[in-house]
């Protein structure tokens, strides 16, 4: 299989036939807590690429030249992406707040819990810790370019349909929906229709 297309499939099939949200279901809290505005989901967008992207960089470092010659991997490997992905998430929250504080008001507790997202950690865990495994049907073993291209198409992929469910909740607002769907039940139903879209992929390019 030539190079780039390997590196193509592995982008697309983590940003779209295996997305992280509306496919794995991982995730979930900021995808509902932050997609109630579009300027808020771009904040988050941009803040969670960054870090996923950076904290699966250090991860593999850590795992590659630390952790797994040292044979201690297996039971250090969560202390030390948490604590790479927390420091990464404590220098975003800096920038934000200083480059723009409506921003980062707006952002409100969901900049901070990005340390908590599960999606950072798996995306980390996914491409780094031999022994992990989505449902793509590439072999995992990844060099370090391949764990950034793949922890890059997780990232834009969770990045793409927070800001278009956000454009879609901002639309939802306006149209006449009954009183006792309004909120989070018409959410939650509009979320469950773009996941079913979303199933359309699954088997695309044999992934």
């Amino acid at each position: 299989m030539h190079e780039a297309w390997r590196f193509f499939l592995l982008f697309f099939g983590a940003a779209i036939v295996a997305n992280i949200l509306l496919i794995r279901f991982i995730a979930l809290c900021p995808f509902f807590g932050v997609s109630n505005s579009l300027e808020t989901s771009l904040g988050m967008s941009i803040s969670v690429i960054f870090v996923m992207v950076m904290a699966t960089s250090v991860s593999w470092l850590a795992w590659n030249y630390v952790l797994d010659p040292l044979e201690v991997g297996q039971f250090l490997y969560i202390p030390t992406f948490i604590l790479v992905i927390a420091s990464l998430v404590q220098f975003v929250e800096m920038v934000i707040k200083k480059t723009s504080p409506p921003l980062y008001r707006a952002m409100g507790i969901y900049l901070p819990l990005i340390t908590t997202n599960c999606a950072v950690l798996a995306a980390a865990t996914e491409s780094v810790k031999p022994g992990f495994f989505t449902k793509l049907n590439i072999a995992y073993s990844y060099g370090f370019v391949e764990a950034v291209i793949y922890t890059l198409g997780v990232a834009v992929g969770f990045s793409v349909v927070l800001v278009i469910f956000a454009a879609m909740r901002e639309r939802i607002d306006l149209a006449p929906v009954p009183k006792f769907f309004r909120g989070v039940p018409i959410a939650f139903i509009a979320a469950a229709l773009f996941s079913l879209a979303f199933m359309g992929f699954a088997g695309m390019f044999g992934l």
